[in-house]
Formats: structure tokens, sequence, C-alpha cells
């Protein structure tokens, strides 16, 4: 099954709404009685503002949390729920070195900041460049609901604040292996480097012709080109989930 994720989005939208209604809570009040960080929520509701969904774990804290509300919801929308565990089977978010991943789990990786030398990198005079070794995830993580094909998909922490406020500094990002990404998409980009490091860097995708792509990062509107003699792959960004979600 193809992956949706307006349609992903849109569910779990309607899932807040029907516990505002059944609990009389706002959306900031549900968030905080559940352990959740209010923006968990409401970047969701009323009004999305980024490509982001619930994660299973999210879901089954607020079904802790709200019980006999979550029950009501998930009568209105059982398919959509259904993937959640029960708190007692929520999986810890850590590599298991000694044993094989569940096929519901996909990789998370880690990155740091780079900040080269001068003239080591030219990228790193313009834009946000991060160094890590995407060989090895430092942990897994359950696929949000609507996804269905764990080698497809992976995550990485974002370490750094380029791109604020749309992504902040330890939220992981979701990207997908095969899809191409579109103009004016959210984007890491894998880079070529002469000494075999793994580079990267992240951006919203502004151009693309044979030769070079544009990116320009949020925070302080840093543009900048990049060759394609410098890009390895390019992943779009599909959703994104907080750090504590």
């Amino acid at each position: 099954m193809s992956f949706d994720y307006g349609r992903d989005q849109r569910r779990a939208r309607d899932l807040i709404g029907c516990l505002v209604e059944e609990t009389g809570f706002s959306a900031t009040e549900i968030a905080r009685r559940s352990g959740l960080a209010p923006s968990t929520l409401t970047r969701i509701y009323p009004t999305p503002t980024v490509g982001y969904s619930l994660s299973v774990r999210s879901i089954a804290k607020l079904r802790e949390a709200f019980p006999e509300p979550f029950s009501m919801c998930e009568a209105k929308m059982p398919s959509e729920l259904s993937a959640a565990p029960a708190p007692s089977a929520m999986l810890k978010e850590r590599a298991h070195p000694f044993a094989m991943p569940s096929p519901r789990l996909i990789p998370v990786y880690a990155a740091a900041l780079l900040f080269p030398e001068q003239g080591d990198v030219v990228l790193a005079n313009d834009l946000e460049v991060w160094e890590g070794d995407l060989s090895r995830p430092a942990a897994h993580m359950t696929m949000p609901f609507g996804l269905s094909d764990p080698d497809r998909y992976f995550a990485i922490y974002i370490p750094g604040e380029a791109m604020e406020p749309r992504f902040r500094a330890g939220e992981r990002v979701i990207l997908d292996r095969i899809k191409p990404a579109p103009i004016e998409a959210d984007v890491l980009v894998q880079l070529r480097d002469d000494t075999e490091r793994s580079l990267w860097t992240i951006g919203r995708l502004t151009a693309r012709d044979r030769n070079l792509i544009g990116l320009t990062q949020y925070r302080d509107r840093v543009t900048g080109s990049i060759h394609r003699s410098q890009i390895r792959h390019i992943f779009p960004i599909i959703g994104m989930i907080d750090d504590d979600s």
C-alpha cells in the first residue's frame, strides 16, 4: 500500500479533534496530561503547520491518559488506531546490537554539526553541514502509522538549528529512500567527499536543473547551490517526530 502522508496527518488531526470534543480540554492540556510536549499535538491540530503526524508511542500515551474518551474516538476510527500498542508493549527506541530489529522498526541515525577548517568543505561557508555514519543506526523506532515498508524509510536526529522553526535540534525527521524530491520539498542531501566522510546538508529544494540544485535553510534564510558532482543522493523529508513523542 502506498503511503499518503497528507491522509495520515488528517487522521491524526481527527483523533486529536475527537479527544478535544470528548474531554473538553484543549489540545495543549491533553498533551500535558498525556506526558507529551504540547507541540506534539498543536503542530497537527487545529491547523497543521508541517508534514507531521503522531507516532505509535504518542497514540499509546493518549490512550493511557484518556482511556474512555480514546475508546469513544477509537470506535469512530478503529482502523487508524488499532496499530497502537498498549503502554506495556511500547518499544524502547535504542539499538539492540545482539538482536535483529523488528520488521516494524525503522533505523534512526545520528549526525553532528561539521565545523571544517577554512577551505575544507566549500558548502560550509553557506549551508549547515553535518557528518554522520548512516551505515550504523544509533537506534530503531516504531514506524508511524500509515507507513508500510520498513526498508523504504529511515529517520535522523536533527543536530543543528539551520531549519528552525520548521525543524528543531533533537527532533527526528523521517525520510523516503525511493520517492523523488519535488521542488519546494524539504530534503536531506547526501554529499560526495574525497576523504570518504559521510557528509550531509539539509534545506528546502528551491531549484534543480541538470547541473545544480538550490537549497534554502530557514533560520537565517541562507541559500546555496550544489553542483551535481557533489551530490550522492537527495532524500525527501516526509514527516517529523518530536524527540519526546
